[in-house]
């Protein structure tokens, strides 16, 4: 951020000097008419518009930024909460598949029980 401070103002600089050093009056033809102004003030008001009409771009991009910020989040919300729901299903599938070990293991001890008793 330092940077591009630091680049504007020597820019802005540059433009100062050149519009004072091209302080002469010009001629500038409108569609509707025609006006005697000082190059420096034609300088200086192009200057101006041209870091507005960037001003103005900038700001359009940061919102449509913050809008797809937004966006995401919401989509990094369901899928956390997806994630979760699966974690939960997996834990219990774990848990069943647990006791159907056990219940089988007791099965086993009883039929092998069973054989002892006949043997």
């Amino acid at each position: 951020m330092q940077w591009g401070f630091i680049l504007s103002l020597i820019f802005a600089t540059l433009v100062t000097i050149f519009a004072l050093r091209n302080a002469n009056e010009v001629l500038i033809d409108f569609l509707f008419g025609k006006v005697n102004i000082s190059q420096a003030l034609v300088i200086f008001i192009s200057a101006i518009l041209g870091a507005v009409i960037i001003a103005i771009m900038g700001g359009i991009r940061n919102l449509r930024l913050k809008k797809e910020v937004k966006e995401l989040n919401k989509k990094l919300e369901l899928l956390v909460q997806e994630n979760k729901n699966y974690q939960i299903l997996l834990t219990e599938n774990e848990h069943s598949e647990e006791q159907d070990i056990v219940a089988n293991d007791e099965k086993f001890e009883e039929s092998n029980n069973e054989n002892k008793e006949e043997l």
